[in-house]
């Protein structure tokens, strides 16, 4: 691995989970490129590179790795607009974690201390497995998943692209939870859940839509 930069910091939980992946797996941070309007300088002593600007530039991105801190609607686009420059978003695993030989992990997914992913797991890109999670067998996660810590996938679970499962949440086997849904913490799922519905309870119930 290249000498790895982290594009967005701030003071939210997922750039301390990157520096602390980073720096136990042996090769911390080389810096750290501001990537939103307000930037907000990070809780670990990590050094700044400048701004989103030196994506542009072609020797920069042939140097470095990068890893996403960012989060929210504009993660995936700036992603696709790196990869399109050239620029390289390897797996960030915690050295803590334990990945089955058989799995597969997709391009810029980051695994916290304690994460177990199982045989024939398939994980997209842009996931992020927070502290302690499992990850059964042949469970397939779409991109940008977000499993909370302490959340468990029992066998042949589905997770659609922007799921979020809850801290501490259950899903059973052979479950799909829909694209952009919602498991709320401690819920137990024990039946398919909507795209972009959020459940809540033990067994998991959708929660109506306030909206109209």
């Amino acid at each position: 691995m290249r000498p790895l930069v982290m594009i967005g910091a701030g003071a939210g939980s997922l750039p301390r989970i990157i520096a602390e992946a980073a720096a136990a797996a042996g090769a911390p941070l080389a810096g750290y490129l501001d990537a939103d309007e307000a930037p907000e300088p990070p809780t670990t002593p990590i050094p700044r590179l400048g701004d989103a600007a030196r994506l542009d530039d072609a020797a920069f991105l042939a140097a470095h790795d990068f890893v996403l801190g960012v989060q929210g609607r504009g993660r995936r686009a700036l992603a696709d607009a790196l990869v399109a420059r050239g620029g390289r978003l390897p797996v960030l695993a915690h050295p803590a974690a334990i990945v089955s030989t058989t799995a597969t992990i997709g391009e810029g997914t980051i695994l916290s201390a304690g994460v177990i992913v199982q045989s024939d797991a398939r994980i997209g890109r842009l996931c992020l497995l927070n502290t302690a999670c499992t990850i059964d067998h042949d469970n397939v996660l779409g991109d940008e998943v977000s499993v909370a810590p302490g959340a468990h996938t029992a066998g042949r679970v589905t997770i659609r692209d922007g799921a979020f499962i809850g801290l501490g949440a259950v899903v059973i086997n052979n479950v799909v939870v829909g694209a952009r849904a919602t498991v709320g913490a401690g819920a137990v799922v024990t039946r398919d859940v909507p795209e972009g519905a959020t459940v809540v309870g033990n067994p998991a119930r959708v929660l109506p839509n306030k909206s109209g």
